[in-house]
């Protein structure tokens, strides 16, 4: 501890009391002692993970400590609006310093639930943003005057995602004999959002009829354009006695496609993203 942050302590400490005994008001004591406000900005909010029913985001909070002492912040309230709506509001009550003249970031992770916003909002998941504010109010303890509350507004855009649509395509027959057969399932992955997505480590598990055929993930990464969709070509290798009999039985299969992948955009909130997926239907076979 430095004596000169002793000496500029003792200063505020002396000061402070005196005015408070004279019953000065706290914003006086304030100006008395040269306590500056300290400012809180949004940097950056992060999706964290998505489903079809809700978004995990992670809000990243910096604290500006523009006093020469150091202050204790005590914790946060916040609101988050959509177009002037509010949308959820909590607290978060974790406690650490910040130094003289020094910058602290806090994250705030919160749940965003898609029904909620359905009911603000009629065809909102239609849109490709919306406007968004948020406010923030942070808890300052300041030496000998207490508790202070601190707010600030921040505004911007935030993008609705919709989650990439992965289907079967197709089953190719490419070779048959007496033990077994070799396929080519085609599945495709279909992009709705309005920017371009990079798709890795996609792990999925392939059941037909009931029976599991496939599971496996893939190394390569898969770049989506805007509004657009790409096809992948899954060679396997099927034996009679297990699963693949079904192929001389039936013209369609019934199929479940499940798995999870990350995504990744030029978005700033929207990177390294896991998303899991679920479909089943009928597939089509081709000999």
């Amino acid at each position: 501890m430095s004596i000169k942050w002793l000496k500029t302590t003792q200063i505020l400490l002396i000061v402070a009391t005196v005015f408070i005994a004279t019953g000065c008001s706290l914003n006086e004591v304030k100006e008395a002692t040269g306590i500056k406000k300290p400012s809180v900005s949004l940097e950056g909010m992060h999706i964290t993970d998505l489903t079809m029913e809700s978004a995990g985001l992670s809000l990243k909070l910096t604290v500006d400590n523009p006093n020469p002492i150091p202050i204790n912040l005590a914790g946060f309230d916040y609101a988050l609006l959509f177009d002037g709506k509010q949308l959820l509001a909590g607290k978060k009550r974790d406690q650490f310093k910040i130094d003289a003249k020094g910058v602290s970031t806090v994250t705030v992770p919160v749940s965003l639930n898609f029904a909620d916003l359905k009911d603000l909002y009629q065809g909102v998941m239609d849109q490709d943003t919306l406007n968004y504010e948020l406010q923030t109010t942070a808890l300052v303890d300041l030496p000998v005057i207490g508790i202070q509350k601190f707010s600030s507004t921040q505004k911007g855009q935030f993008p609705v995602p919709q989650i990439p649509e992965v289907s079967l395509a197709g089953i190719n027959v490419k070779k048959m004999g007496l033990s077994g057969a070799e396929i080519v399932i085609s599945a495709k992955i279909k992009n709705p959002n309005a920017f371009g997505i990079d798709v890795s480590q996609l792990a999925y598990s392939l059941s037909i009829n009931g029976a599991q055929w496939a599971e496996s993930t893939l190394s390569e990464t898969i770049k989506l354009a805007e509004k657009g969709e790409t096809q992948i070509d899954i060679p396997l290798k099927l034996n009679f006695m297990e699963m693949g009999s079904a192929l001389m039985k039936s013209k369609g299969l019934n199929y479940q496609l499940k798995g999870n992948m990350n995504l990744d955009t030029t978005l700033p909130m929207l990177k390294n993203v896991k998303v899991p997926f679920d479909k089943s239907g009928v597939v089509g076979v081709k000999r």
